[in-house]
């Protein structure tokens, strides 16, 4: 709810009812949302508490009340909440939280380990968007030997179809006779960067497991299908993102 003649920006007003920035922008400039009945295409448009905003003839209704969860994704489950194509979604999960929650970035399919959920489009805008520099740490089980030096390459950085990819860090936790595990932290988390990144040194990613995101440590939901409504300290830590980011 705006304060008395609050006057706010569109986008915002997208993000309070639980949309992450970039999807509310889309959905905008996309001519989905209307304003007391009339099609805006302009993020900046001013809204106010009385005007009737849609997407796709939906009533938008300002969140009066965030809630956030961290869900330890399995294996073998699509980071969507719906897809008809996809036989196994996180939707099924966490269908039992009555609150609209979405997934603050995504995991491959394959991968296991931290995701977030939240009704809290800042935040989600926050935990995903590279410019606010939130770390991802990942545990990444390759093929082969991975040397010292390769991964000092993948530090500096490369390009791939036009993408400039990047690990913040690495550590070398175990080498076998054929494969290695590293603990690598990424930032911008481009669609299957870590995967693009070892294939470039001739590596396939055999497993990955998102250890942290931002704050949010595995520790607090151990085992795979783990769910947990976040308060508390964990909370706090989270909540200092939005705090620093304004």
């Amino acid at each position: 709810m705006l304060k008395g003649d609050e006057i706010i920006k569109l986008q915002k007003y997208l993000q309070m009812c639980g949309f992450a920035r970039r999807k509310a922008d889309q959905y905008i400039i996309a001519g989905r949302v209307t304003v007391n009945g009339k099609v805006v295409d302009k993020p900046w448009f001013d809204v106010k508490d009385d005007d009737i905003v849609m997407l796709d003839n939906k009533k938008l209704k300002i969140n009066q009340k965030f809630e956030y969860y961290v869900l330890h994704k399995p294996k073998g489950y699509a980071t969507t909440l719906y897809d008809p194509k996809q036989k196994k979604t996180i939707k099924e999960l966490i269908k039992h939280i009555k609150t609209p929650v979405k997934p603050a970035g995504r995991l491959d399919k394959d991968a296991t380990g931290v995701l977030i959920l939240t009704n809290d489009g800042k935040l989600i805008d926050i935990l995903t968007n590279a410019k606010y520099g939130v770390k991802k740490e990942y545990i990444v089980k390759v093929s082969g030997s991975v040397s010292f030096n390769d991964l000092l390459k993948l530090k500096k950085g490369i390009y791939d179809e036009r993408d400039f990819l990047k690990l913040e860090y690495f550590d070398i936790l175990e080498k076998g006779f054929d494969y290695s595990i590293i603990k690598v932290v990424l930032i911008k988390g481009k669609k299957h960067e870590i995967k693009r990144l070892f294939k470039s040194l001739g590596h396939k990613v055999l497993e990955l497991k998102r250890i942290a995101h931002g704050p949010i440590s595995i520790s607090i939901v151990p085992n795979e299908g783990d769910l947990k409504k976040l308060n508390g300290k964990d909370l706090e830590k989270l909540l200092k993102l939005k705090k620093f980011n304004k």
